[in-house]
């Protein structure tokens, strides 16, 4: 059997958590988790309960943050005037809807057999990246109560120019070289903390004035999987994520901003980056 029956239970109230909670903030709480597991394999103690229970299933994306999610979605249909579809930043318990909470939890057991399936059958793009899509997709399509792509994205490109390429570039590459060295320098135990390290960092959209800070885990999670299956080769794992970079930035101006429902962009980046690194290597 490809999936524990005890763990879609316990996926389901972790989504209803994903509800409560909301997206980015359970992403961020699986940023600082990792961190304490990495700074913890650093000490020489395995923290096999932690990363297992908590990282790997409470915190795991593919459960809680579908839960939020997909939640999302419903509540925007349900109360249009109170919440937007797209915006996973928020905590549906305003809303004191138990239906919304249920769907969190539907969500959540869903997302967890999904990652399971796709884990059990190998899937050459990561499962949970890709179970996020999915469910993304499937959402849009059926629970969009707005517009499921965003036209007005080739005229904003047109506007930029060839600038905002040459801008996200070097952005992108002084961060995929950074994470790349110092992961390269750790060593494949630690090709994940940069993943980790990008997630808390969202913590700082919150803090200040309020002003959003880029999204860096599409870049880092593709330098980690890139220095693993090609033996730390550290130029290669820079374009790969330069590649995720810029899957992730198209995808999110066409089918993300000013859409009625979120499908998350790093995700894309992350799934088309490990795709064709494990068919390439």
């Amino acid at each position: 059997m490809f999936f524990d029956p005890f763990l879609v239970l316990f996926s389901f109230c972790i989504g209803i958590l994903g509800a409560m909670f909301g997206g980015v903030q359970t992403f961020i709480c699986t940023g600082f988790a990792g961190i304490i597991v990495y700074t913890l394999k650093a000490a020489g103690i395995e923290p096999t309960l932690l990363g297992d229970s908590v990282l790997n299933t409470l915190l795991l994306p593919a459960i809680i943050f579908n839960g939020s999610a997909i939640a999302t979605a419903v509540a925007a249909r349900k109360y249009p005037d109170q919440i937007q579809g797209w915006d996973i930043t928020r905590s549906l318990i305003f809303l004191h809807d138990t239906t919304v909470m249920l769907v969190g939890g539907l969500a959540g057991s869903l997302g967890y057999l999904l990652f399971s399936l796709l884990s059990f059958l190998n899937c050459p793009a990561d499962p949970g990246a890709t179970s996020m899509i999915i469910f993304g997709v499937v959402v849009r399509l059926t629970l969009s109560n707005g517009r499921k792509w965003n036209p007005d994205a080739t005229q904003y490109y047109r506007e930029q120019g060839w600038k905002y390429w040459v801008f996200q570039t070097v952005n992108c590459l002084a961060i995929a070289t950074v994470f790349a060295f110092i992961l390269h320098e750790a060593g494949p135990e630690f090709y994940g903390v940069g993943f980790s390290i990008s997630a808390l960092l969202l913590i700082f959209s919150y803090a200040g004035d309020g002003q959003k800070i880029p999204t860096t885990h599409q870049i880092t999670n593709i330098v980690g999987v890139a220095l693993g299956l090609t033996g730390g080769n550290m130029v290669i794992a820079v374009v790969a994520a330069l590649l995720a970079n810029h899957a992730y930035l198209v995808f999110a101006k066409y089918f993300n901003e000013d859409c009625s429902t979120h499908i998350d962009p790093p995700a894309v980046g992350i799934a088309l980056g490990t795709l064709v690194l494990n068919i390439i290597f």
